[in-house]
């Protein structure tokens, strides 16, 4: 049994509220409170909440009880990431910190964080079951196990047949796995071998917006980071080289760096491999 899950053991973030203005936003598993920069401190237990509102991934509404009276407090959370760095704005997909979501801590999540434990009604917040999510995750494990060979992947020309026939079979499944009918955001996988491999890094994104928009619980987060891993490693096992040409170890380096970082926020990343 793993008993820390990051960012379940509490944490502290950057955030702003409508009256009060900038300061910290403190969870724990107990309470929460705000501590503004002109010295002001709104907090209360978490018993006292009766609502949770997420506006969207930046911003959360806060409805409580005082002495009786329903109160509210609106927070616009900054983007923070897991060593500390700070974003305004959550990044793009085309940003290189878009990859390390999966660490942020967001409007998302501490949505999920005052859900998870209170008793207070919900809005604009929904949960991935734990069926549905396993699904995915079986589907993307299955995805990176049928990735090309190394030849295969630089001539982006499938030439085991067998492992075509295979992964188009597993891209039939994948519209209704990902509740994406259309395929507005994921790709085919088997259409070649490249876009095999691609389509596993769209599935990855989905999850990490999952986390961010407080979808994930936080084993749900860890499992998301432990196919990370597995994504890099493969890499690394099937000797592509790196995004820019770099030798093979790029990528045992990447993961290794995955496997760290989790360990440095109390994850053990190998026990949900």
């Amino acid at each position: 049994m793993v008993e820390t899950l990051w960012p379940y053991s509490g944490f502290t973030v950057k955030a702003s509220e409508r009256k009060l203005g900038q300061g910290r936003l403190t969870l724990t598993d107990q309470s929460l409170l705000f501590e503004a920069k002109n010295g002001e401190i709104i907090g209360f237990d978490l018993p006292a909440l009766r609502l949770i509102r997420l506006q969207d991934p930046s911003s959360v509404e806060a409805v409580y009880s005082f002495h009786g009276e329903l109160r509210s407090a609106s927070f616009r959370v900054v983007c923070t990431f897991a060593d500390g760095a700070e974003r305004d704005e959550l990044p793009s997909k085309d940003d290189p910190d878009r990859m390390s979501l999966l660490r942020a801590l967001t409007g998302g999540v501490v949505a999920r964080f005052l859900s998870d434990h209170s008793s207070a009604r919900t809005e604009g917040l929904s949960k991935v079951t734990e069926e549905k999510f396993e699904e995915q995750v079986n589907d993307l494990r299955n995805n990176i196990a049928l990735f090309p060979s190394k030849k295969e992947f630089e001539d982006n020309v499938w030439w085991d047949e067998e492992l075509r026939k295979r992964s188009l079979e597993l891209g039939e499944k994948e519209p209704v796995i990902w509740d994406d009918p259309y395929r507005d955001k994921i790709l085919y996988t088997g259409t070649n071998p490249r876009m095999t491999i691609d389509n596993a890094l769209e599935k990855l994104d989905i999850l990490q917006d999952d986390w961010i928009n407080g979808r994930l619980d936080p084993k749900q987060r860890a499992c998301s980071a432990a196919v990370s891993y597995l994504i890099t490693r493969r890499q690394n096992e099937l000797g592509y080289l790196g995004v820019n040409g770099e030798p093979t170890n790029v990528w045992n380096d990447a993961a290794e760096r995955i496997r760290r970082n989790e360990g440095r926020v109390g994850v053990e990343l190998l026990k949900f491999i």
